[in-house]
């Protein structure tokens, strides 16, 4: 039996599939949606309108990138508590049980087919569609920037830390792209907090998209994670978009690091 019903949404969308700049937007936490059948995963409205569920502000982000540099952006559509499409399948917080101080009842006890059934709905196909973009762009002769887009809580509940940037950058093995891109983006903002991996890393298993999709490939990437109430309400997130999108022109005014 699958696991997307006919009245549910697919697994990801394309937004502006033929953008010119050599750019791929993607969103792995993008919606906060679960599949009708699995019954919200037995959360309250007020659960999934948290972080644990999505990175809110982040589709709005995008859609402001993908129009002002005329970028295609991939994004999932359903929750991350559903399955985190930014995560090494079958490793902990894949398909958490407990998020952030959180029971999540729709993920407990979950067998080894139960999980395997949402990576071949969800994860699998939206994996899927970047490789198919990046394949047919590299074909091209083009070595797209990647983007990884992300919000962030201020602060966690399960170690009670306060995160007070207002922006932070991700990376694993490759910061190539990142370094000047936090340079730029501090001197056009002197009033903004800029966190560093802080407090994630953007390498596996913490990572997926970025380690699989643009390092193996050796392309350029960023992983910019903007605070959560700042991006939360259509104004803020426009506000941001636009501060990222002035310090991404300056990066790519000045030209991507070999």
């Amino acid at each position: 039996m699958s696991l997307l019903s006919p009245d549910d949404p697919p697994a990801f969308r394309i937004e502006n599939p033929d953008g010119r700049a050599p750019i791929l937007l993607v969103s792995d936490h993008d919606s906060n949606q679960v599949p009708a059948g699995l019954n919200r995963l037995g959360l309250p409205d007020d659960e999934l309108a948290r972080h644990i569920a999505y990175d809110p502000g982040i589709a709005r982000i995008g859609r402001r990138l993908t129009e002002r540099f005329d970028a295609p952006m991939i994004a999932t559509s359903y929750s991350r508590l559903v399955v985190d499409c930014n995560r090494v399948p079958f490793t902990p917080g894949s398909i958490p049980a407990v998020s952030d101080g959180t029971a999540v009842p729709g993920n407990h006890a979950l067998d080894d087919a139960a999980r395997q059934a949402r990576y071949d709905a969800l994860f699998a196909p939206y994996h899927a569609a970047i490789t198919w973009h990046l394949d047919r762009v590299v074909a091209t002769g083009t070595r797209p920037l990647v983007i990884a887009l992300h919000s962030f809580t201020p602060r966690l509940r399960d170690n009670g830390g306060e995160r007070p940037w207002h922006i932070g950058f991700l990376w694993g093995a490759d910061d190539r792209a990142t370094a000047p891109m936090i340079m730029l983006f501090a001197k056009l903002n002197p009033d903004a907090v800029v966190g560093a991996n802080q407090p994630y890393s953007g390498g596996s298993p913490e990572g997926y998209t970025i380690p699989v999709h643009a390092e193996r490939r050796g392309l350029h990437n960023i992983t910019p994670e903007f605070r959560q109430d700042l991006v939360s309400d259509p104004d803020g997130a426009d506000a941001w978009a636009g501060r990222f999108g002035d310090a991404l022109d300056a990066l790519l005014e000045q030209g991507l690091p070999g």
